[in-house]
């Protein structure tokens, strides 16, 4: 019996498949121009697509909330949430990894108090770091010296995020092996 299924992994913040669940009034880029290229990308390379939680709205236990910065996250429960849905998705990185696949990349928002990758905005503006919940996956991924390139999508710049997703696809090289500490 051949086993044709593909072998590489994507994981996707939950808001790029479903924009719903964005907090009110962010989303302002169409389908066409964001999420299509991408998911496009990933469907043509035949790259399976994991859906990671959206940490908001299961906090807020609602899709429909106004947006909020980082300070009115960076709260002691929902870091704790954070890190409860950090640790599944982690869990699935190794059942993956353990199982002989392949995790490409784990894509984030922009700006996003849970899910940013490089940039969000804070009440003292622009700030380099990643989202609260990025940042607990990031951390569990380095405690266990996993290496996965964590790819930011910035709507307003979507071209250079699809070429770097390209570059990642076409190099095709183990993301996930374990690096030592020195």
């Amino acid at each position: 019996m051949c086993d044709n299924r593909s072998k590489k992994f994507i994981f996707v913040p939950f808001c790029l498949m479903a924009q719903a669940y964005q907090a009110q009034g962010i989303v302002k880029y169409d389908w066409k121009g964001t999420i299509k290229p991408i998911m496009q990308l990933l469907i043509d390379n035949e790259i399976n697509i994991i859906q990671m939680p959206c940490a908001e709205s299961l906090y807020k236990n609602s899709l429909i909330r106004e947006p909020k910065g980082l300070s009115k996250y960076n709260t002691i429960e929902f870091n704790e949430h954070c890190n409860e849905l950090a640790e599944k998705v982690f869990k699935e990185i190794k059942n993956i990894i353990n199982s002989g696949y392949e995790v490409l990349a784990i894509l984030g928002i922009e700006h996003s108090p849970s899910c940013c990758v490089n940039y969000i905005y804070t009440n003292k503006g622009m700030e380099k770091r990643k989202g609260l919940f990025i940042e607990k996956i990031y951390d569990k991924l380095q405690k266990e010296n996993i290496n996965i390139p964590i790819i930011g999508i910035n709507r307003k710049y979507i071209n250079k995020t699809i070429k770097e997703l390209k570059t990642f696809i076409e190099n095709g090289s183990g993301f996930n092996e374990k690096k030592r500490r020195k």
